[in-house]
């Protein structure tokens, strides 16, 4: 119910939404343009960073950074919303998103399968969420979803 209304709420506003995604593969992007009220009315676009070599080369982040944090991290979903910005510059709003949907990547006990991370810029204002999601990985990308539907709505809300 929260992407409808956060669709709603974007097309009201006369506001486009653009993508970042790595874990979640395009989900996001998807599940934000099939709505009614949405589509080409909200949505700018998105790229698909799934493997690191993308976040260097299009993104244009240090690879220091990813070698650091590790590419599903906090600091490097941030990185990856402000370059992706630089991408999508009509994007009013850039959503970016790593993660471990699944087992592999940089789990570990601190940061298990099933973690997940998204930055948003909104009006120069950055905004970052951690989640730690305990389902499938399709009910994990469900509940993402709602997530990033209800903290933009939170942001636009309280804006």
């Amino acid at each position: 119910m929260s992407l409808v209304q956060c669709c709603n709420l974007l097309e009201q506003k006369g506001l486009k939404v653009a993508f970042i995604e790595s874990a979640s593969s395009g989900y996001l992007c998807s599940q934000f343009s099939i709505y009614k009220h949405s589509g080409a009315d909200i949505l700018l676009g998105g790229l698909v960073s799934y493997d690191p070599s993308i976040k260097v080369s299009v993104l244009k982040i240090a690879p220091s950074l990813i070698e650091q944090y590790t590419a599903e991290s906090a600091q490097v979903t941030e990185a990856m919303a402000v370059h992706g910005k630089q991408l999508f510059p009509l994007a009013d709003i850039m959503v970016s998103c790593t993660g471990l949907l699944k087992p592999g990547g940089s789990a570990t006990a601190e940061k298990p399968e099933g973690t997940f991370f998204i930055s948003i810029l909104y009006q120069q204002r950055k905004y970052s969420y951690q989640y730690f999601i305990d389902a499938t990985p399709v009910a994990r990308l469900e509940q993402l979803t709602a997530n990033v539907a209800r903290e933009i709505l939170n942001i636009l809300t309280t804006d």
